[in-house]
C-alpha cells in the first residue's frame, strides 16, 4: 500500500534489526526507533550510490532470526516528510516515518520474507507483493509452513494465503473427496 499522498511509493526495505532487537525486549528502544532508523542507503562503501531511493519506500520490515518481528507504513510526518538524513558527513543515513501496519499485519511474525540464515546484510529491497496481506492471528492459531522460498498461511476459517517471489507460478487442485490427503 502506497503511503499516503506518495504515488511513488511501492517498495518494501526489508530490516535486519538482530543487532538492536534486544533493545526493544529491554524497553531502552521503541519498536518504531528501531524499526525506523537509522538506516544506510549507501552501496556498499560509496557516498554517492544509492542501494534504494527512500522515496520509493512504502513499507518497512523489521526481520530477525529468519522472522518478520514488525511491519510498518512509511507515512508523512506534521511536515509531510516521509523521511530524513540524520548524522553528519558523507554517508548519513535515513530514519523513516511510519506507524504499524494494518494492511500488512499479517507478515508480523512471519517468515522472514527475504534473509537466510547466517546472512547478515542489513537492508534489502522488495517489491510490496512478497508481504501478506491480513491481521496477524494470534501465535496458538496461526499456522504456516515454509516450502522453500514459498509460504502456506492457514488462517483457521478454510482460507489460505500463499506467499511465493516473484517469478514463481502456484497450481491449485481443489480434491473431490475431502479425506484423500494423496496429492
Amino acid at each position: 500500500m502506497p503511503a499516503e499522498n506518495d504515488a511513488t511509493a511501492s517498495r518494501v526495505l526489508a530490516v535486519n534489526v538482530s543487532q538492536r532487537w534486544s533493545e526493544v525486549e529491554k524497553g531502552t528502544s521503541s519498536e518504531a526507533d528501531v524499526v525506523l532508523g537509522d538506516w544506510s542507503p549507501w552501496s556498499g562503501g560509496s557516498t554517492s550510490k544509492m542501494l534504494f531511493d527512500p522515496d520509493e519506500i512504502a513499507v518497512v520490515v523489521a526481520c530477525r532470526r529468519g522472522q518478520a518481528m514488525a511491519v510498518y507504513d512509511v507515512v508523512p510526518n506534521e511536515q509531510g516528510r516521509r523521511w530524513d538524513w540524520v548524522g553528519n558527513g558523507p554517508r548519513r543515513r535515513i530514519v523513516f516515518h511510519g506507524q504499524p501496519s494494518r494492511r500488512y499485519d499479517a507478515t508480523r511474525s512471519a517468515p522472514a520474507p527475504t534473509w537466510r540464515r547466517g546472512e547478515g546484510t542489513p537492508v534489502k529491497l522488495l517489491d510490496l507483493d512478497v508481504l501478506l496481506e491480513g491481521t496477524a492471528q494470534p501465535d496458538n492459531s496461526a499456522r504456516h509452513v515454509v516450502l522453500g522460498e514459498a509460504v502456506v498461511r492457514s488462517d483457521g476459517d478454510r482460507r489460505l494465503t500463499v506467499s511465493v517471489p516473484p517469478g514463481y507460478s502456484v497450481t491449485v487442485h481443489t480434491r473431490t473427496d475431502p479425506a484423500d490427503r494423496s496429492n
